[in-house]
Parts: C-alpha cells; structure tokens; sequence
C-alpha cells in the first residue's frame, strides 16, 4: 500500500508543476500590482487618487484586454513523459492513479481536476498557504477562494464566469462532497475522503464520492405498457417547452422507474431524484437534468408551490395518482397512461435484455413472469452472472440460468403475511386417478395460456377480472391439496407463497382488510402461486347482520371478492369444508376439484415412493398389506417417517416391518382412530411387539 500511496503522491507532484509555475507568475503580477499602488500614494486605511487611478489601471486588464490571468497552466514534454512513466508502474500492480480514477468515474472536467489540485497543494506543503494569500492580498486567508480557482488560469471571462458556476453548490466538487466550503471565509479545502484518495490511494472515488440523487441513465429504455404514440407527443411538448411536468402512475416501483428513465433518455438529459436536501429544482437546473418526484406520501405545500414555478422537465410518480389543483391551474402538465403490460411487450423487452433467448423461451418466460422492464433487467444480469460463474469447460448460457435468476429476482422482497416456498416436488410425485391428476396439472397449462387467450384472442374486452387463474381444492386433511398446489408452482417455475392467517387475521376492525391487501401485494411482487389453506376461515358464506361484528365479517368477504377478481397471478384456496365457502367465490373459479382419500391403488402407489433412496428398508416390508390401511398420503408420510425414527432409535440397520406396523399404530391413534389387529392381516403380531 505505501508503494501505492508513493505513486499517488508523484503523480500530485508531477501534475501541480505547472500549476506552481501559474502560481509564481499570478505572485509576480501582484507584487507589481503592489509596487504601482505604493508608487501612486497608496497608504494604509486611506484611499488616494492616485491610488483609485492606478487600480482602475490595472482593471483594464479585466475590462479593455481581458487579460487578467496567467492563461492556462500548461505542462512541459518532460513532465508528460514522468506522467506516462507513473501510469505505466500504476498499471503494472492493477491499479489507477488516484486523479486518473477521478476523472474517469467521475467524469471530472480539466478545471474540476485543476481546482482540486490547487486545495491539495497545502496538504503538501504549507508554503503554498502564503502564496495564495500574497496572489489574493489577504494575508489572513491561506486556503483558496472561489476567485482564485476560477480566476487564476481562466482563458477568458467567459470561462472565468463557467468556473465560478462549476465551483458552485451544485457542481460536481462541492455535490459530491470532494471539497469543503468554509461558511464564514469562502475558503475551499479538500475533504477528508478526498485527502485520502489523493495523498495515499485509499478508496474508490464511486463510492467515496456518491451522488445519491444521481440514477444512472439506461438506454434505451423499453417501457412495457407505454403507448409509443403519446409518449412521442409528450418528449415533443418538452422540448417545445409547451410540458414541464408529466404524470405517470403504475402500482409497480420498477415500471415507474422505467417511465423516468425512458424521459430522460429520450431527451438526452441526466435524471435526478427530488431531494429532501438543497433545491433539487435549481440543481437540475444547472444540471440540464430530468427530475424525478415519486410520491408515496402527502406532499407538503411548499413541494407542490416548487413544481409548479419550476420550468424544468419533472416526471411524478406514484401508485396512485397525485393530481393537485394548484399544478394543473399553472399549465404545463401532461400525463402518461400505463396499461398493464402485455404478453407481446413483455415477450420484447426479454428479448431487448436478452437478445441471444430463443423467441419461444423469450414467450414463455413472458408468459409466466408478470415483469416489469427492471425486474427483466434485473433478471437478465442475474442470469449473466450466474453463466459466467458456472462456465467451466463447457459453457452455460444466460437462457439455462434464467429460471433460477427470475426466482431469485420474484423473492426479493421482503414477506410479512405469508411464507414463501421454493417448490421442490414434481408432478410424478403427486398421485391421484389420472383424470384428477391432468386437472391438477391443466392449473399450470391454463396460466400459461391465459396471456394468449386473453390478448391475441380478445377475451380480455369480455371479462373484468385481473386475468388470473383461480383453483379450488377441497377434501380431507392430507388428501395432496397442500402438494398439489406445490406442484403447480413447480410445474410453473414459480415460488409458492402460503399465507399465514394467523398473521393476516386482526380482532381489529379495518385491519384484516389491511392485511389482506398486503398480501396481495407482496404476491404480486413475488410473481408467485398464492395458495390460502384452510380457506373457509376467510372465505366463509357472508351471514345476515344480525350483530354490528356481522356487517364487517361481510365487508372482509366482500373485499376478499374484489382483489381476487383483481389478482392477475395463480391463485390456489384448499379447504376440508367446500359447503362453508362463500357462493360467490365458487363461480370465480377456473377449476374446483376434489381431492378424495386414495383408494388401495394409490396409497400402494404412495408406499412404493414414500422412503428416500438412501433410506434403508427391509424385504419384509409387505408394501401390498400396507396399502390396504386407510390412510391418507399425509398419513403415509408421516408413519413412514415415524418408522425410520424408530429403526434409527433401536440401532436396527433397516426399517422393518415392525418398525412400519408400529408407526401406522400410532399415525391411527393420532387421527382418533384404533388399529385393529384383523386389518393387518398376516402381521397382525407385530401391532404390540416391541411397543
């Protein structure tokens, strides 16, 4: 690090040479600017005519030769080559040079680097702190102004006058926090981050020098659910100046996001957040920059009389639309629609981020994920890095990590109300008679479906529903409605996310709705199955009002009612009591099956496969005799699991019969009900051996 910190200190060295030499020559013009005032009477605390005659002199300089500078503080070809020398050893040890890395990051201006070069010098040395006081005639300020910055190696007025506003509150030194500003004096100096990066090479400058306001522009920028035509009429309003604010709101964070990014870069302008801090209106513009407002919150006054005397474009934002009476009275605003996303714009801004996916895959994973263009995106390089990583030898492509990479983009967000579950069951794990079983499965197939059915053939104008898939699964306790909706997210590719009524569930009045419409939220964010078990405890038959606590009960169901209709994913409700649930939620489903207790053929099935491969079974295990025991596939699993533990407690190096007739024992008794020794036919001993 000291070899570093040595090459960063030469570098400050080699490039402050000129700038010394500058220096000199501005302490040379005002110790003849003195000599000429001391000539001409000049005394102190007094003003002589001789005096105002002889600085009226030297403002011709400024005024008739405009030369008041000593012009640019240009380098030598020796000091060049020593440059080239320290950036050829910098590159050696993979490391850039402190003032190189800030320019390239940060996209510093010549001046931008020079000015900070002038604060750096007393860090070396503080003679240059006299220096700067004689050249300002200030013996009491050493450290260096605005004027002298700006002043010192100016070409021109003019530039003289572009420095001033660079070295402002909005430019880029003081924005991103590279200098410091004295209150009192005006005097500039570095800041301690940026003393450390240049005087030792300690940090990156991105993220020692953070614009948090700044948001990188993308394009271009694909919109999915943006109609081209008025988005083409609104930029051309902006840039007649007849549209200063547009309005654009989405429920979803990242498309409204997009519809900001897609603004600036059609304008060609840098975006900007509205800041709590500062004037974020007077920073964009100076800036020339786009200014994105995203309101999710009461909006103070003050912010609404801002927008609307600001001129510079500023695109709102929200969930909800924020029209306030004040800004569309001054004129100026346009406002945006953004319609659900179609399959097709979906389809192509998977493409646009990927452009080597298949078309077919492209639709697909349309189909099934409900993205916007930064989830797509988001998608896609998480994809590219998952591809790179697992390249080895042989290489992977983004499109065989792109399930995996959309999964981990659906389950980013954080979960209140509900578990999310990554599926690991398959559809052969779920055994039911085949016709029940191709229903289960025609869940997954319609969801894919849904989009083409609903867009290309039109049935989306005939239906006021979300456009979702609703399925109903009623039967006994572990009967597979649990894995069947497992296996339907499975078969999808998408997590499954289990509501947890305890949670969703309030005493309180107007909270249950609350939690409910959270819910619903966090499934949209997730682009997951939503499954409620036990469904009857929310989705009961509305009652009659008799009672003040009925007229609520009714208003959940009601609620519940509308945002099913409104749910645009896979939603799944199982229930032991299909009579409780309310009428009306029956005729919203797509598909209601019944799930009953298997018959012997399944449940022998379910033997055959309920012990892992690595689990060690007997050949006296009678898998036919088993199958003839009433039990549910839950019930299975259980005593099979039951069993091993037994096996496992005694020491036994497999699971035998009567480990298996032991575990069915107690899986009956836990179910209320007795083993008979007459339903174990054969191995009717076994039922208390051991026990």
């Amino acid at each position: 690090m000291a070899r570093l910190a040595n090459l960063a200190l030469a570098h400050l060295v080699v490039r402050l040479r000129p700038l010394h030499r500058a220096l000199r020559a501005a302490s040379a013009r005002r110790a003849a600017a003195t000599d000429r005032l001391v000539a001409a009477g000049a005394i102190a605390s007094a003003i002589t005519a001789g005096h105002v005659a002889a600085v009226l002199d030297e403002l011709d300089d400024l005024v008739v030769h405009v030369s008041f500078s000593t012009g640019p503080a240009a380098d030598t070809a020796d000091e060049r080559a020593v440059e080239a020398e320290l950036r050829a050893r910098a590159a050696d040890q993979d490391w850039r040079l402190p003032l190189d890395a800030l320019a390239s990051d940060l996209q510093l201006t010549d001046f931008e680097l020079e000015a900070l070069l002038w604060c750096a010098a007393p860090e070396l040395d503080a003679g240059f702190e006299l220096a700067y006081a004689f050249v300002l005639d200030e013996p009491r300020r050493r450290r260096p102004s605005a004027a002298l910055l700006a002043g010192l190696t100016a070409c021109s007025l003019l530039d003289r006058v572009e420095r001033r506003a660079a070295l402002g509150p909005y430019g880029a030194l003081r924005r991103r926090r590279l200098v410091e500003v004295d209150d009192a004096t005006g005097a500039f100096s570095l800041s301690p981050a940026a003393a450390g990066l240049l005087l030792a090479g300690d940090g990156d400058p991105r993220d020692l020098f953070h614009d948090p306001d700044a948001i990188e522009r993308v394009a271009p920028t694909v919109v999915t659910g943006l109609d081209d035509h008025r988005f083409g009429q609104v930029i051309a309003g902006i840039e007649r100046g007849e549209v200063a604010v547009v309005g654009a709101f989405a429920p979803r964070a990242g498309t409204r996001r997009d519809v900001a990014l897609a603004i600036a870069s059609a304008l060609e302008r840098p975006l900007r957040r509205w800041s709590t801090t500062g004037d974020p209106v007077a920073c964009a513009s100076l800036l020339g920059a786009v200014l994105w407002l995203d309101v999710d919150a009461d909006v103070p006054e003050a912010v609404v009389e801002r927008i609307t005397a600001a001129r510079v474009p500023i695109v709102i934002t929200g969930a909800q639309p924020w029209r306030p009476a004040r800004l569309l009275e001054a004129g100026g605003y346009a406002e945006l629609a953004i319609a659900p996303a179609t399959l097709a714009s979906r389809t192509a801004a998977w493409q646009h981020a990927l452009p080597e996916l298949p078309p077919a895959r492209a639709h697909d994973i349309a189909a099934r994920y409900r993205f916007a263009g930064l989830e797509i995106r988001a998608a896609a390089a998480v994809a590219r890095t998952s591809a790179r990583l697992m390249t080895n030898g042989e290489v992977v492509t983004p499109a065989a990590c792109l399930d995996d990479a959309c999964a981990t983009v659906a389950g980013g967000s954080s979960l209140r109300y509900a578990t999310l579950v990554t599926p690991r069951r398959r559809r052969d794990d779920l055994v039911l008679e085949p016709s029940l079983h191709a229903r289960v499965m025609d869940i997954a197939a319609f969801y894919r479906a849904r989009a083409t059915v609903s867009e290309t053939w039109g049935f989306a104008e005939r239906l006021t529903s979300g456009g979702g898939i609703k399925a109903l699964f009623a039967g006994d306790s572990g009967t597979g409605k649990t894995l069947a909706a497992e296996i339907v997210a499975s078969e999808l590719g998408l997590p499954l996310l289990k509501v947890d009524l305890a949670q969703v569930v309030s005493k309180w009045v107007g909270e249950t709705e609350k939690n409910l419409a959270a819910v619903f939220h966090e499934a949209e964010d997730c682009q997951a199955v939503l499954f409620f078990d036990e469904a009857e405890a929310l989705f009961g038959s509305r009652a009659e009002v008799r009672h003040g606590t009925d007229r609520y009960a009714n208003l959940e169901v009601s609620f519940l009612l509308q945002r099913l209709d409104e749910y645009a994913g896979v939603a799944i409700l199982a229930t032991n009591l299909r009579d409780k649930i309310d009428a009306a939620f029956t005729r919203r489903f797509h598909l209601v099956i019944g799930f009953p207790r298997p018959l012997e053929k399944q449940r022998q099935q379910m033997w055959s496969r309920v012990f892992p491969p690595a689990t060690p079974v007997g050949p006296d295990v009678d898998l036919s005799a088993l199958a003839r025991l009433d039990l549910t596939g839950a019930g299975i699993t259980s005593a099979a699991e039951t069993a091993s533990l037994l096996a496992s407690r005694d020491g036994a190096p497999c699971v035998t019969m009567t480990h298996v007739v032991r575990a069915v024992a107690r899986q009956f008794q836990r179910e209320a009900r007795i083993l008979g020794r007459s339903e174990l036919g054969p191995h009717a001993h076994l039922l208390h051996e051991g026990a």
